[in-house]
């Protein structure tokens, strides 16, 4: 595989949704942690059939998003990861690559719980984020955010799977549980105005304009419906419907080859995969240690 990786020079379209949909259709076992890492430029217009096929496939992997390139669909590479609840990884610059596979390795080499739930006892709980939890990782805490009304008082109870068996904690809540902790309110509001964004996308239109602006008011957070910056607005072009519409030559992304032009897909080639091919030979790197450690256990043994 090493080899292979280190000859291959990457051309062609990006059919990211075909290729999602055949690693969705291998089989897993139900109490294995599954990752699956995405590296691409994102130069793709899939954003929403993304999105929806990698929430409809929570409970099959981990997903991880590495965008590779100078000019990478950040929107893209960040959405798949949130939906997918994994991590994003953004490379601008081949150089950046070692230290960013490093840290992915570190994050996924020691899975501590799949099949998580949390589940509250005694408390009038609303508004969790997130709806589902990922697979808690050695290098990633999963943390949770909600609401509950009425007396503090109750259990979260935390559940899952490691490689020991069933795992189930309690935490109580109660009076001295500590009410000071006023940046969680920002916190879940975040995580709130990002997940009602992400929907959004995959449904199209403004369905959750009215929503999103009321928290970022509420909260005075930025979103897409609001802004910290007074606009003085004024029309310039009184009769839009008289306007002509021209084509605009844009530069190409550094990197980027004249190749790109001219695709007869709804996407275009891949930039210069030399920090894509970097990542990739980290990763098998890591893989192909894991696997002379567990034969030389084998042998002394």
């Amino acid at each position: 595989a090493l080899a292979t990786i280190q000859n291959y020079a990457g051309s062609g379209s990006t059919e990211l949704i075909p290729a999602l949909r055949r690693v969705y259709a291998e089989p897993k076992e139900e109490n294995v942690s599954r990752t699956v890492v995405l590296v691409t430029d994102g130069y793709v217009t899939v954003e929403r059939e993304a999105f929806e096929l990698v929430r409809k496939n929570l409970s099959k992997a981990n997903v991880f998003a590495f965008g590779i390139g100078s000019s990478v669909n950040r929107s893209l590479m960040e959405g798949i990861a949130r939906a997918g609840m994994g991590e994003p990884f953004i490379i601008t610059d081949p150089v950046q690559a070692p230290e960013q596979a490093a840290r992915f390795r570190h994050m996924v080499e020691s899975p501590v719980l799949t099949n998580v739930k949390a589940t509250f006892g005694g408390l009038d709980v609303y508004d969790v984020e997130p709806q589902a939890l990922p697979d808690v990782l050695g290098e990633r805490p999963v943390i949770v955010f909600g609401k509950w009304r009425g007396e503090a008082k109750g259990r979260v109870i935390i559940e899952g799977q490691g490689a020991s068996g069933p795992y189930r904690q309690e935490v109580r809540i109660d009076g001295n549980t500590r009410q000071d902790t006023a940046a969680l309110r920002t916190l879940w509001a975040r995580h709130r105005i990002q997940s009602l964004s992400d929907q959004e996308t995959l449904e199209g239109g403004t369905a959750f304009k009215e929503r999103i602006t009321e928290l970022g008011l509420k909260y005075s957070l930025l979103t897409q419906y609001t802004s910290f910056i007074a606009v003085d607005k004024v029309v310039r072009n009184v009769a839009p419907q008289d306007s002509v519409d021209v084509n605009q030559p844009l530069p190409l992304p550094q990197g980027v080859s004249e190749l790109a032009l001219g695709a007869e897909v709804p996407s275009t080639p891949e930039p210069e995969s030399l920090g894509a091919i970097v990542v990739v030979l980290s990763m098998l790197a890591m893989l192909r240690r894991r696997a002379r450690r567990n034969d030389a256990r084998r042998f002394t043994a």
